[in-house]
C-alpha cells in the first residue's frame, strides 16, 4: 500500500506498506523513510506547499505509474519499480 503522511513541519511524503493477505490489520514491513518526498518547484511552492499526495495507480510489471497531487495545486505522474520500493521496506516483528 502507498500511503502520504506528514512530518512535525506538515511536510508531506509518500511510503510504503506491506499488509497481511489474509489479516490486513497485521503490518509486515514499513517504510522507515519516505521513497518519494517533495523536491519540485511546483511541490514546495503553491497553495499548501511541501506536498505530495497519493491520488492512484497503474501497475505493469515492476513499473508502478503513480498519479499523485502537489501544493493542493496540481496534479503529477511518476514511475517508480515496484521491486524498489518493496526492498526499501523493514520488516516488523
Amino acid at each position: 500500500m502507498i500511503y502520504h503522511g506528514a512530518d512535525k513541519n506538515n511536510r508531506y511524503c509518500l511510503g510504503g506498506i506491506l499488509l497481511d493477505m489474509t489479516d490486513p490489520s497485521r503490518v509486515l514491513a514499513r517504510s522507515d523513510h519516505p521513497f518519494m518526498e517533495p523536491t519540485e518547484d511546483y511541490e514546495l511552492t503553491g497553495f499548501f506547499g511541501n506536498v505530495i499526495f497519493t491520488n492512484g495507480h497503474l501497475v505493469n510489471g515492476d513499473v508502478l505509474r503513480l498519479y499523485y497531487g502537489a501544493s493542493d495545486e496540481v496534479i503529477c505522474g511518476a514511475e517508480l519499480s515496484i521491486h524498489e520500493i518493496l526492498t526499501s521496506l523493514t520488516l516488523k516483528q
